[in-house]
């Protein structure tokens, strides 16, 4: 395809960026909606609800629960009411006959004010691109051994499903069929045998692999899990002890999540200019793909073009934060791949 003249991409621009792209990073789309028990639909009740769903919500842009304690919080949880851009009660069926329903408060906060917010308090904010974690994950459950799966039921892949939520973690169970039985057995995960995991996990193109094994813990009818995560720039080991299965799996979770927010959440910095160049841009619609894709990235502020020279395009991007936080989020994506070293900052749009 014949390159475009420059003042042809200019022209089109504003149109293209309505178009519709494909973007292979790992977004979390839903990162401002949040959903929690609301005690009633009275004005009381109804603040309480907003309340714990913005706590929720800072939980998941800070990556921490710390953050709920830094005094700069309290400002933004006094009126929680003005970050709602909407809300409505809704009635959630009983999971087992004979059980209430269950009222809960739905909320889709305004993300950029929000976002803005935690920035000016000096909080470190995690944005929609984060890591596809895959889970391996070993239950003995006193003698009943078993790895729990994308299609397993219980509680602890209920618990896995709503600690990610919370967390706003893109988490992915093992399908354990037939190609991951022959490839990986309880044993795997139970002994930490990363070898055989890493060979596994390759299928499903995780960015992080998080192993855990979950047991009982002596005769205190407690749990012990043992966690490794693999990936994101390094290597992390912990424990934990919880009274019941769906806590142990909450704290898994809740761990992981933390340490990958200590790897890509920003914090703001006076305003820096960076170029960045990407060859492979073949015509506007691919233009438009890159163009969205750093507009959308946590650390850019604004984009502008610099220079266009056949397939290759200059992009001038406004940084609210350090160069190397723009770098591991590239990094993060599918969108670009580095030529040579990042810290170059040439890369190539993937196909």
């Amino acid at each position: 395809m014949k390159p475009l003249p420059k003042r042809n991409y200019i022209a089109c621009l504003f149109a293209l960026l309505l178009v519709s792209v494909t973007v292979h990073a790992a977004r979390v789309d839903d990162l401002f909606q949040v959903a929690v028990a609301a005690a009633g639909r009275d004005p009381g009740s109804r603040n309480a609800a907003l309340g714990q769903a913005l706590r929720q919500v800072l939980v998941r842009v800070t990556g921490s629960t710390e953050s709920l304690r830094n005094p700069s919080i309290g400002p933004l949880l006094k009126n929680p009411s003005r970050f709602a851009q909407q809300f409505r009660f809704r009635d959630i069926p009983p999971e087992t006959p004979g059980q209430a329903e269950q009222l809960k408060l739905w909320v889709q906060f305004d993300g950029v004010a929000l976002a803005r917010a935690v920035r000016e308090a000096g909080l470190p904010y995690w944005g929609s691109e984060r890591p596809d974690v895959l889970l391996w994950l070993a239950i003995d459950n006193r003698g009943r051994r078993y790895l729990v799966s994308d299609n397993s039921g219980g509680s602890a892949a209920r618990s896995l499903s709503q600690s990610a939520y919370r967390r706003g973690l893109p988490l992915t169970l093992p399908l354990m069929d037939l190609e991951d039985q022959r490839a990986v057995q309880f044993t795997d995960v139970w002994g930490g045998f990363v070898g055989s995991l890493q060979e596994a996990s390759q299928r499903y193109r995780p960015q992080v692999i998080l192993v855990g094994k979950l047991g009982h813990s002596g005769t205190s009818g407690g749990w012990r899990g043992s966690w490794n995560l693999h990936g994101a720039g390094g290597q992390q080991s912990w424990t934990s002890h919880a009274a019941n299965l769906e806590a142990a799996v909450e704290q898994g979770i809740g761990e992981a999540s933390e340490w990958l927010a200590l790897q890509y959440a920003v914090v703001a910095t006076d305003e820096a200019v960076r170029s960045l160049l990407v060859e492979g841009v073949q015509g506007l619609e691919d233009y438009a793909r890159v163009s969205k894709y750093l507009a959308s990235l946590t650390p850019v502020e604004q984009v502008q073009v610099a220079r266009v020279n056949g397939q290759e395009v200059e992009f001038s991007l406004n940084l609210n934060s350090e160069e190397r936080n723009l770098l591991q989020v590239i990094t993060l994506g599918r969108v670009l791949q580095a030529i040579e070293e990042p810290s170059g900052w040439r890369f190539r749009l993937n196909p």
